[in-house]
């Protein structure tokens, strides 16, 4: 069986297992009494397992199997939840997913040893290490099966069908497939003996019903009946051929029908075995509560993660993968698209072509839906990065002692794909700054009249053409005067810089690279690696972060990104004969000024506006551009930008207007520009720089 064309599907689906799996365990180990709870995580394991049968990962199903009869026992309340079983079951995912992604990558799946994890999750199902744990009689080793009849029962439908086959000339076997009896995949095996039966023909019956097989509702055989062209030494060598399949007694199926006619009587002793295996439960494996598609092949099995609360349930059948290179592709078209359509408009106001301007704006309008519907295609929620964030939350509290409350909230907020991919690691860094930093220990919340448990939120929500992402804690807070102690300390500013800061300037200064604060060098933080790193990605993103802060009632890390880094709206400006583009969502205003407005204040150009001081930036200057000749005009033209709170003014001599612009990356050779952040194609062919305007300030 060729496996190379499901495995990315079967990476993707086992991803969202595993995640199923762990958001399960949380919510019962919340809430241990919700048992109800452990039927979905058991689907979740059974999945697994049979996908990695089906691929050939025989350790990941095993290790699958092991842990699926402690979630059996869990369901029937043989067992009660406790810290060993948590910790047990969530290194045996953390073991899953190692072994899972080293597959991905073409690696062996053995790279844990998952010997330990065997004999513990083992040991819990059959009781040894857990006094609460009473090995249940359905967790027993399956005892082989009895022989069963050879005969099944035809309906008058069946019959009719066989007859048929057998007028046209095809043969139609009744086979009897058991298994061994060391067997521990049985869906595994009963699935490629199906697989193998539809290359050769077609099957017609099954006894079980292929939902049970799939479900394993059946002890070490099962009957089907086949049509096909193949010789029954051919079959018989197929069915042998699969792994695990002791014997396959093949017999004429139309020669059973006229001998059940012949003897009546026969027939009820015949009915008799296949009825009574129909209805053994599994020895070893319990049915999950929802029954599968028909002969699903199970590398195709639906995702079982929930949806967020409010989202649209889809039917089957309505949603489609796509491999986001293809996005991709679909994007830069939708980029050219949009650069013709400028150049386009640009030859109709030359020439004034009325009819060639009426044709663009009707095109304008089809474009801007184009473009509105591949951006709704590459957007994703944000809570396929917020889902993995509980189950660190949850092991990293227990690490440090503490007690807390994850809230979660705008799971469903859509956020470009691309920088979906991106922001996992920043929000990973403030989170675990919260934990250590933030909140304090159960005993010094209670001395501060808190409650012991803390409060961690993470909260996405739109905001105009962007998406924030806020991380809060009710914990110390952060004391500006610590933070401009440190600093000086480190010598990143001087004594006299640090007391010239306010607070909420001094408190930033934790963004500075190589800044920490922390006494002690922990697994946790104080190497001074985080802070820094956030910042510089979201800022990579086109995106800001900033922090706000009150002494012990806690802190709010707040991280602005744009919907999309393809195609946006900028402001187009002109510095001797260069062009460049400033992203109108950090612009704030654009004024003129004359040169008797600007005035120094330590040595820096400032205005005044609306009574705020804000400094001048020449960009003419600060990029080196040559000066070819001298504007005429008096009147200078200023760029009001902003990043957060911290406003500054971009000196330009010409303000050109509005654009939509595609964004291009400067590739490797220019990469290292702190102030140009791409570029784009304007409508006459030129390239225009686009500035990077939190590097600029």
């Amino acid at each position: 069986m060729d496996t190379n064309q499901y495995m990315e599907m079967f990476l993707e689906e086992s991803r969202e297992h595993l995640q199923s799996l762990n958001d399960g365990l949380l919510a019962l180990e919340n809430d241990p009494e919700e048992v109800s709870v452990v039927n979905d995580i058991f689907r979740n394991a059974h999945t697994i397992k049979g996908m990695s049968a089906t691929m050939g990962f025989t350790k990941i199903a095993e290790l699958t199997h092991d842990m699926e009869n402690v979630f059996d026992l869990l369901r029937k309340e043989q067992m009660k939840v406790n810290d060993d079983i948590m910790d047990t079951l969530f290194k045996t995912i953390d073991s899953l997913e190692q072994m899972i992604e080293s597959v991905g990558a073409g690696g062996p799946e053995d790279v844990v040893d998952i010997t330990s994890f065997a004999s513990k999750l083992s040991a819990l199902a059959s009781g040894k290490s857990i006094s609460e744990a009473e090995p249940a009689p359905a967790a027993a080793a399956p005892a082989p099966a009895a022989p069963a009849a050879t005969s099944i029962e035809y309906s008058d439908t069946d019959k009719d069908v066989i007859s048929e086959a057998a007028n046209s000339g095809m043969r139609v076997y009744h086979i009897k497939v058991t298994l061994s009896s060391s067997c521990v995949l049985k869906s595994a095996r009963s699935y490629m003996v199906m697989n193998a039966l539809d290359q050769l023909g077609e099957v017609v019956k099954s006894v079980p019903s292929a939902e049970d097989l799939e479900q394993e509702k059946f002890e070490n055989s099962f009957d089907v009946v086949v049509v096909t062209d193949a010789e029954m030494k051919a079959v018989e060598e197929a069915m042998l051929a699969i792994s695990e399949v002791d014997s396959a007694d093949i017999t004429d199926a139309a020669e059973e029908i006229k001998a059940s006619e012949a003897a009546p009587a026969a027939a009820p002793a015949a009915e008799a075995a296949p009825a009574a295996e129909a209805a053994a439960p599994a020895a070893n494996v319990p049915v999950p509560a929802a029954p599968a598609a028909p002969a699903a092949k199970p590398v195709a099995a639906p995702p079982a993660k929930k949806p967020a609360a409010d989202a649209k349930k889809l039917k089957s059948g309505q949603s489609v993968r796509v491999d986001i290179e293809k996005l991709d592709t679909l994007m830069n078209l939708m980029g050219e698209l949009v650069i013709n359509k400028v150049r386009l408009e640009q030859i109709g106001t030359t020439h004034r072509l009325t009819e060639l301007t009426e044709t663009l704006e009707q095109m304008d309008r089809v474009t801007t839906d184009l473009q509105t519907v591949v951006m709704k295609v590459r957007m994703v929620p944000v809570g396929q990065v917020f889902n993995r964030f509980p189950r660190m939350v949850r092991d990293l509290a227990k690490e440090l002692g503490k007690e807390l409350n994850l809230t979660i909230e705008g799971e469903e907020t859509e956020l470009d794909r691309t920088v979906i991919d991106e922001i996992g690691d920043p929000i990973m860094h403030l989170l675990r700054n919260s934990l250590d930093h933030g909140l304090e220990h159960p005993d010094d919340r209670e001395a501060k009249g808190k409650p012991r448990i803390g409060e961690v939120g993470l909260i996405a929500r739109h905001e105009g053409n962007n998406v924030v992402i806020m991380v809060t804690d009710d914990g110390k807070g952060i004391d500006a005067d610590v933070i401009r102690r440190k600093a000086v300390e480190k010598g990143m500013i001087s004594e006299d810089e640090a007391n010239s800061l306010d607070d909420a300037d001094a408190v930033r200064l934790i963004f500075l690279p190589g800044f920490s604060t922390a006494e002690k060098i922990t697994d946790v933080s104080g190497r001074g690696v985080g802070m820094d790193v956030v910042r510089s990605k979201i800022e990579t993103l086109g995106g800001h972060v900033d922090v706000e802060t009150k002494i012990d009632e806690g802190s709010v890390f707040k991280i602005k990104l744009p919907l999309t880094l393809a195609i946006i709206q900028a402001l187009l400006v002109k510095v001797q004969e260069e062009m460049y583009a400033i992203p109108l969502g950090s612009i704030d205003s654009t004024i003129n000024i004359t040169q008797e407005d600007i005035k120094t204040v330590r040595n820096k150009e400032v205005i005044v506006l609306r009574g705020q001081i804000i400094p001048i930036i020449r960009l003419g200057d600060m990029l080196n551009v040559p000066r070819v000749h001298e504007t005429d005009s008096d009147d200078i033209f200023v760029v009001v930008v902003h990043i957060g709170e911290r406003k500054a003014g971009i000196v330009v001599d010409n303000l050109i207007g509005q654009q939509e612009i595609v964004i291009k990356t400067l590739g490797k050779l220019l990469a290292g520009l702190k102030v140009i952040s791409g570029a784009t194609v304007l409508g006459d062919g030129r390239v225009a720089m686009i500035l990077d305007v939190s590097a600029l300030m």
